[in-house]
């Protein structure tokens, strides 16, 4: 099972950002993206989750074409998308927030207690309003209200981002607990990317809307690499 992107263009309105996009995101494996402010990472994500149309090019997930459904229908063909805003019911409780989330999926509710038993800390505050919670519990609940779907692949728009570094750090466990147990991941990575990088396997670098570079993501672990692939993006 592998999510396949060629030649994606996408945009909003007539605006178009992404001009003839590719990307692979395998099975069992972190696919990170990176780029520049406006280079249309959250814009690739938002169209392969459904969220805006596909002006051009292909979006296939287990060989099935993915253009032109809805956002709902993409989720339930698997895929599972947290934006970069926490979109949480800020006056529900995180369990009522966990079984409103499950009610557009058949056998999501039999799913809240397992994503319960993988999030301790949403465990323990089950019965606690999402108002009340930190930033970085709410970005975990965030994160399970995508997995009350059942998703093979989960989309992860730059999830750490202004997190306390105990946050980053579980977030960064979790994610690679799911990677082990199969689940293929694309994270949007901006800030902390040594932490992701050193987790994931290939890394597509965007510019402008454009595929800038391709390469092993540890690759650029090495010294002075990522700055040197980034600075290319901005020459």
């Amino acid at each position: 099972m592998q999510l396949e992107v060629k030649g994606l263009k996408s945009g909003y309105g007539k605006v178009q950002i992404l001009h003839g996009i590719d990307l692979i995101a395998p099975a069992g494996e972190i696919t990170a993206v990176l780029g520049p402010n406006g280079a249309g990472k959250s814009t690739l994500m938002k169209t392969i989750a459904g969220h805006l149309p596909v002006m051009a090019g292909e979006i296939r997930y287990r060989g099935n074409s993915l253009v032109g459904h809805t956002a709902l229908s993409i989720c339930k063909e698997g895929i599972a998308y947290v934006p970069q805003e926490r979109n949480v019911f800020s006056e529900l409780t995180v369990r009522d927030n966990l079984s409103a989330s499950a009610l557009a999926f058949e056998g999501a509710g039999e799913r809240i207690d397992e994503v319960l038993r993988r999030f301790p800390i949403l465990a323990e505050r089950s019965n606690q309003l999402a108002s009340t919670l930190s930033g970085g519990e709410r970005q975990t609940l965030s994160i399970a209200l995508a997995l009350v779907a059942g998703p093979d692949l989960l989309i992860l728009d730059e999830p750490t981002a202004g997190l306390a570094p105990i946050f980053v750090d579980r977030i960064v466990s979790w994610v690679r607990e799911l990677v082990q147990d199969g689940m293929g991941v694309i994270w949007v990575v901006e800030q902390n990317p040594e932490k992701i990088l050193a987790i994931s396997g290939t890394a597509y670098v965007i510019d402008a809307g454009r595929n800038s570079d391709t390469v092993a993501a540890r690759s650029l672990l090495e010294p002075g690499r990522l700055e040197e692939v980034l600075l290319q993006v901005h020459n």
